[in-house]
């Protein structure tokens, strides 16, 4: 083999690019920018020993295209074998385009193998039969050199990735290159068997060499060819396919026919029922038609040399963006976790971890803790926060980012402190302690003439202590002066209303009770300056697991689908859902600070559809807190 160090071999075929071949995480253009200044190109590497048409013993080689070793990053690297035209009696590896070809795509990042293949003659390829012969022995020879430069027997060190293995060529090169990558054991033409002073030319795999690497093509790069058949395009292979193609070629053909109109030449089907067949079988391909040009158009690649012409460029711009925008490029996953967390809270989110992978993350409104590659651990701060995920794969491919949302709100539970008021509402006040002696909510002192008063509270999980007072000293009952009749002593029945005529003479009381109508505290009656209940909290909001717009929590066994929608909204929402209850549904409607601001009582009908005004409400995150039998589920809406 021999061995040539190139800076730019064929300095206007190679593309203006800015030069970086050392990737930063999550930060590469490998594939889409010519990121490396030099490549190695190693010749005349022999592959296999294959029996020619004339019956002898032929050494098949090959050229190797890759990054300068010193600059290379990659354990393993994609791998595009190139196959030259001539019509299988003509061309050569180092054709002009070819070597094109391979050196661009190598500055690219990808390692690329210029192939040669064995030949036919002219006078034996007008026998019947003969074309479809010499196309089997190149169809052969290009699956052997894929298994050579897989199993590397000399330790040359080529390192391909086995899953992005692409094949290509122009003319009868771009014939080989679709049957490589689409023709099957079982679809060996009949010609391909032994007949009249013809020998059987053996399996796909049985010809060149005795390695044994399984491998299949990840696509195809078709310049001017066609196949044999298009059943071979088999959509359980489904390989990606470019076919770029002169609408006036009249040597392989734009449409079917036989190449170069010769009789003997089988039938053969080129661009248009190629993209119509793939387009039936739901196969990825892309279709570039050149209106008015004919065959080899970008410039004939040997013998009076054209090469390149001004389409050269266009051509392989089409040829390499469809290798990485339909074969290489992906979307980096979405990452799992809370979206609707307790404001200040700490969470963790992940991905499935793939080997070779680098997981970068990036948070806004939100502090990351730590990150274990596809693991990141995120505190949330008080406003709607994103979390995105970039993962560059172990082809240095970098994904496309996803982001979610994640909405921090006060996590708490709600609960309705009810008071019923004795003559003197002015005297009363209230705060909720927590258990280090700060005030959490207040409230207080009430209107003269308030009957009674219902207070939305909202508080996080703990312990608390309610204490009510009252100014006057004499709790919540009338002053004790005429409150005595036939021996009663009105103030100790606890009960408001009318006695005698006389208007809440009565006692007042007051409770807390939860959102299941739980009683948490109560108390009222004469009890001086202040009565303390102390109470403990659990069950604040819970996040949802969210698919699509569908909230789905289970809850006592009854497994509930709660469908929200339009979120966002303007002025109204529809609630689709499949509750089963002989009761009344009740929806409250929280702001994010676990304030009531809607409620509504909807009568059981049976209906799965619910549709709420909400044309009042500010911008903003709200919470819909339903509630049925013993079940009570909260979705999040947003405002508009």
């Amino acid at each position: 083999m021999k061995l040539t160090q190139t800076i730019l071999v064929v300095l206007s075929l190679l593309i203006t690019s800015n030069i970086r071949a050392q990737p930063t995480d999550c930060q590469s253009e490998r594939y889409k920018e010519q990121v490396f200044n030099n490549i190695r190109r190693t010749n005349d590497i022999t592959y296999a020993v294959a029996e020619n048409v004339l019956g002898f013993d032929q050494s098949l080689e090959l050229d190797f295209y890759e990054p300068d070793p010193s600059a290379e990053y990659l354990e393993k690297r994609p791998l595009v074998v190139m196959f030259f035209g001539g019509a299988y009696t003509l061309g050569s590896k180092q054709d002009a385009d070819i070597t094109a070809w391979c050196d661009s795509l190598a500055h690219y990042g990808y390692a690329c193998a210029a192939v040669e293949y064995r030949l036919d003659n002219a006078p034996n390829l007008v026998l019947p039969g003969r074309p479809v012969r010499a196309a089997y022995r190149a169809i052969q020879d290009g699956r052997a050199a894929i298994r050579y430069l897989l199993a590397d027997p000399t330790g040359f060190g080529f390192n391909i990735d086995p899953d992005h293995i692409y094949t290509g060529g122009e003319s009868a090169g771009a014939i080989t290159a679709i049957h490589v990558a689409y023709l099957e054991e079982s679809e060996r033409p009949a010609d391909t068997f032994s007949g009249f002073l013809l020998s059987d030319q053996g399996c796909l795999d049985c010809s060149g060499n005795n390695f044994v690497q399984p491998f299949s093509i990840a696509g195809i790069i078709d310049l001017w060819g066609a196949t044999l058949s298009l059943d071979y395009l088999d959509a359980a292979e489904n390989v990606p396919m470019v076919i770029i193609h002169g609408e006036d070629d009249f040597i392989v053909p734009y449409t079917s026919g036989a190449p170069f109109n010769i009789p003997t030449f089988p039938t053969m089907y080129g661009a248009v029922p190629m993209d119509a067949e793939l387009t039936a079988k739901g196969i990825c391909h892309e279709f570039y038609s050149y209106p008015g040009e004919g065959h080899v158009f970008y410039g004939i690649p040997s013998g009076i040399v054209t090469f390149p012409n001004d389409l050269w460029e266009p051509v392989f711009t089409q040829g390499h963006e469809f290798l990485y925008n339909k074969t290489l490029k992906f979307d980096s996953p979405v990452p799992a976790g809370e979206t609707m967390v307790c404001q200040g809270a700490t969470e963790t989110y992940d991905v499935a971890a793939t080997a070779g992978s680098i997981y970068c993350w990036d948070v806004v409104n939100g502090t990351i803790v730590s990150t274990n590659d596809n693991q990141v651990t995120v505190q949330w701060n008080t406003s709607p926060g994103y979390l995105t995920l970039t993962e560059t794969n172990c082809l240095d491919v970098v994904g496309t980012s996803q982001t979610i949302e994640v909405l921090p709100f006060a996590c708490c539970a709600p609960m309705d402190l009810v008071f019923n008021f004795d003559a003197t509402p002015q005297q009363t006040t209230w705060e909720i302690l927590d258990v280090d002696g700060n005030p959490v909510a207040t409230g207080g002192a009430y209107n003269v003439g308030d009957i009674s008063a219902t207070e939305g509270v909202c508080l996080p999980d703990g312990c608390y202590d309610l204490v009510v007072y009252d100014s006057a000293n004499d709790g919540m009952c009338p002053r004790r002066t005429s409150t005595v009749l036939t021996g009663i002593n009105i103030a100790t029945l606890g009960l408001g209303g009318v006695f005698n005529g006389i208007p809440r003479m009565m006692c007042g009381n007051y409770t807390l009770t939860d959102a299941l109508g739980n009683t948490l505290a109560s108390g009222g009656g004469r009890f001086g300056t202040s009565e303390t209940n102390t109470f403990c909290v659990t069950g604040g909001f819970t996040p949802l697991q969210q698919e699509d717009d569908t909230h789905q929590r289970i809850t006592n066994d009854i497994s509930t689908n709660i469908n929200i929608y339009p979120n966002p909204a303007r002025d109204q929402i529809t609630i689709e859902h499949n509750i089963q209850t002989d009761n009344n549904i009740q929806i409250d409607m929280m702001d994010v600070n676990g304030k009531m601001v809607q409620q509504h009582s909807i009568v059981n009908t049976n209906e799965s559809i619910i549709s709420l005004n909400v044309s009042d409400l500010a911008s903003g995150i709200y919470f819909a807190r339903i509630i049925f039998d013993n079940t009570i589920i909260t979705e999040k809406i947003i405002k508009k």
